[in-house]
């Protein structure tokens, strides 16, 4: 199981899979791209579960349903050889929140994806969160901050030249979202209630509620942000 686990990974590295490296070693941090062909989007529907195949025949759109599947094909081939287990028998739960676990195991794992990529860390001792967002997406940064961001980091966003604001916005949220996916609270964790940038200029906190804050480099498109617990 492990072995056919090990190739499925090389096949995935050969399409697209990347090893993303962050200060943290103890953590694994990958990025998939979500775009492969019809025959490798089958491949990962196999692995699926029941309730996951159904869970993506509700998506509307192809491409969220592609999405939806290669993502979490993926996670369940990273998972399933960091446990020596076959990923189909890879049985998730979650916690009164909704945060997902895996019944029976106390491996840290956390997923997020946007357009094409997705991102995924997984760690043996530490929680951990993670956010991807598309640079290019249609998104009112204004009111968006104004509404969920503290004043501080409201105001640092609306001081910069517009053309950096959207970037600034986004790396701000990536880093909110995995803080907040990274604590299990993930909804329930208001925005507002804590600080990632401060003025003056963009300066992303190091350390945040607990939590240490590393910036993913992928690439020009996306944005995203890890959270790890230091405690």
């Amino acid at each position: 199981m492990l072995e056919a686990s090990y190739h499925n990974r090389q096949a995935m590295t050969s399409f697209g899979l990347e090893r993303i490296a962050i200060p943290d070693a103890e953590i694994e941090l990958w990025l998939a791209r979500l775009d492969p062909d019809t025959n490798v989007v089958s491949q990962y529907a196999n692995l699926l579960s029941p309730n996951e195949r159904e869970r993506a025949q509700h998506f509307y759109f192809e491409h969220d349903r592609r999405c939806f599947i290669v993502a979490r094909g993926t996670l369940r081939i990273l998972l399933g050889e960091h446990l020596g287990i076959d990923p189909k028998a890879i049985k998730f739960t979650q916690t009164g929140k909704g945060k997902p676990l895996i019944a029976g195991t106390s491996i840290h794992f956390n997923v997020s994806h946007s357009h094409e990529r997705a991102l995924i860390a997984i760690s043996d001792i530490k929680p951990v969160g993670v956010d991807i967002e598309y640079l290019h997406r249609e998104v009112d940064c204004a009111a968006l901050a104004e509404r969920y961001f503290t004043s501080n980091e409201y105001a640092t966003i609306q001081s910069l030249p517009e053309a950096q604001r959207k970037h600034a916005f986004l790396t701000c949220w990536t880093c909110k979202e995995a803080v907040t996916k990274a604590s299990g609270e993930g909804l329930f964790m208001s925005l507002s209630s804590f600080e990632v940038i401060s003025p003056p200029g963009l300066t992303i906190s190091q350390h945040v509620s607990g939590y240490a804050l590393y910036e993913a480099e992928i690439d020009n498109d996306y944005v995203a942000a890890v959270a790890v617990s230091v405690n």
